[in-house]
């Protein structure tokens, strides 16, 4: 799998799980943001505060929709 697209998955997994913790986006940014500067972490999208919003809100309304149909 490619590097990037890897890199991807990653932000997409800890976004679905900062909400799964109930944590707002912002709490969510700082938490990406903190992950990323561990010793050995290179993945700058983790510092993309315009994908991890739209990763967020994506997740989250899909989350919402998933909620209105049960």
């Amino acid at each position: 799998m490619g590097a990037v697209k890897q890199a991807m998955i990653e932000v997409e997994d800890m976004v679905c799980n900062s909400l799964n913790l109930g944590r707002t986006l912002n709490q969510t940014i700082r938490d990406l943001r903190t992950e990323f500067n561990k010793k050995g972490r290179d993945n700058p999208y983790l510092l993309d505060e315009d994908l991890i919003e739209d990763k967020y809100y994506q997740f989250r309304g899909a989350e919402w929709a998933q909620e209105k149909t049960l």
